[in-house]
């Protein structure tokens, strides 16, 4: 089975981004900056729940 990680990923980076937000780890201390950064991650991770994870051979 051929696995287009890049795309896999993307979208457990958001994910897990999501996640250490979720319990308190903040990875940005500037606000802005966190607030930018978990957009970025909510639309990641909903790029990788339907993006097709499968290279085309």
């Amino acid at each position: 089975m051929n696995v287009n990680y890049y795309t896999l990923a993307l979208g457990l980076l958001g994910a897990v981004k999501l996640i250490l937000n979720a319990f308190g780890v903040e990875l940005f201390t500037d606000e802005t900056m966190n607030a930018v950064a978990n957009g970025l991650a909510a639309i990641m991770a909903v790029v990788g729940v339907y993006t097709n994870h499968h290279k085309e051979e």
